[in-house]
């Protein structure tokens, strides 16, 4: 049975520039799905993102944004993992 919060999570990876991030699906026995997104700049740059149906979170369970609001996580993303000067 899939979690209904991976389908949040893949709109989520969709809104996100595949040319700057490393973006990947994690899911599997006794995990909960998330993303693992890294800066191919600056892979140091990484963070797991997760999904409750409600709101996108940080893997320090720190909200991100709604999951209505795909776009607005999409930034917020890109702001913290960003390389600075870029």
């Amino acid at each position: 049975m899939t979690d209904p919060s991976a389908a949040d999570l893949e709109r989520l990876a969709a809104g996100l520039d595949g040319q700057a991030y490393a973006v990947s699906l994690v899911t599997g026995q006794g995990r909960r799905p998330h993303l693992h997104v890294t800066n191919r700049q600056a892979t140091v740059l990484s963070e797991n993102i997760y999904c409750d149906g409600q709101w996108y979170w940080w893997g320090w369970a720190e909200r991100i944004a709604p999951v209505s609001e795909v776009a607005a996580a999409v930034e917020s993303v890109a702001r913290v993992l960003r390389v600075l000067g870029t």
